[in-house]
């Protein structure tokens, strides 16, 4: 397994170097010759970590486009970035979009065979040394919520977050509590980065689809699903990753948006290509140590 990065500390460097040559001058013996000279064995090459993804259309590329199959998988996402960076190798991709924590991976919106039962399928084993999760987003109705709060008043939008999260998020916990214990029984050693959600408004920079009253509402109730993700992540000893921060001026609304809308897009309201190459894959990448100890 990697590990999780532990925080920066201040390296302190002190000593005298002496040489081989000098040390020789003062025993009064003369130099070994160049071919004498002991060598370090250079040490063995760290194999590679056996990463698995998991999760829903945050994890599998959505928004990202250039999909392969019908899960919504996209080169351009986090699987396919990460599983490129050295001393990583993608062992399996079972992102899908729709998926629930419920039944992830693959949630009842996933169509039959694509993206389901990871675990059960063996693609999770003792081998695997790298688990990315991103769950959560669907359970608590993202879409449909944003989708309220882009056709009603402020007040109602604010009431159906209000109202969707006191019911959906006491649910999630325990369907998260059911999923993580499964990755980790599957794949003991493992480092699992649990993923949350970025902020998909900048209300910061004015009116876009929806009033600013709206898109600080739908703001703040990522941010209660993104406590609940952390919580439960803790509990289970996984790694959380921040996607707030890094997209922070990058909502809708900014002059820059890593988050998608065109009009009729089937993925809106998805990262874009810059979201997962800029946002997800440095958030994943700061949480853990890959030059720690692997498998």
């Amino acid at each position: 397994m990697i590990s999780p990065r532990p925080p920066a500390r201040t390296a302190r460097t002190g000593g005298v170097a002496v040489t081989l040559c000098a040390v020789a001058a003062l025993l009064g013996c003369s130099s070994p010759a160049q071919d004498e000279l002991p060598t370090a064995s250079a040490a063995p090459a760290a194999a590679p970590v056996d990463y698995v993804a998991l999760g829903d259309s945050y994890a599998s590329g959505y928004g990202a486009g250039s999909y392969v199959g019908e899960c919504g998988r996209s080169p351009l996402g986090t699987p396919t970035l990460l599983g490129a960076e050295e001393g990583i190798t993608l062992a399996a991709d079972a992102t899908c979009a729709g998926a629930r924590a419920a039944s992830e991976p693959g949630g009842p919106a996933a169509p039959p065979g694509q993206g389901a039962d990871a675990v059960d399928a063996g693609r999770l084993s003792p081998d695997t040394g790298l688990v990315t999760v991103s769950a959560g987003g669907n359970d608590v109705g993202f879409g449909e919520v944003a989708g309220v709060c882009a056709a009603e008043a402020p007040p109602v939008c604010r009431e159906v977050i209000a109202t969707q999260n006191a019911s959906a998020l006491p649910v999630l916990e325990s369907d998260l509590d059911t999923l993580y214990g499964t990755i980790r029984s599957a794949a003991p050693d493992a480092t699992v980065v649990v993923t949350g959600y970025p902020h998909l408004f900048s209300p910061e920079f004015g009116q876009t689809l929806l009033p600013p009253e709206s898109q600080e509402a739908f703001n703040a109730g990522t941010d209660d699903l993104n406590e609940v993700l952390r919580e439960r992540a803790d509990a289970h000893g996984f790694v959380f990753a921040d996607l707030v921060e890094p997209f922070r001026g990058h909502g809708l609304g900014a002059p820059e948006p890593w988050i998608t809308f065109q009009e009729g897009a089937p993925d809106n309201l998805h990262p874009t290509v810059e979201g997962y190459g800029s946002g997800y894959l440095p958030a994943i990448l700061g949480s853990v140590d890959l030059d720690g100890s692997r498998r």
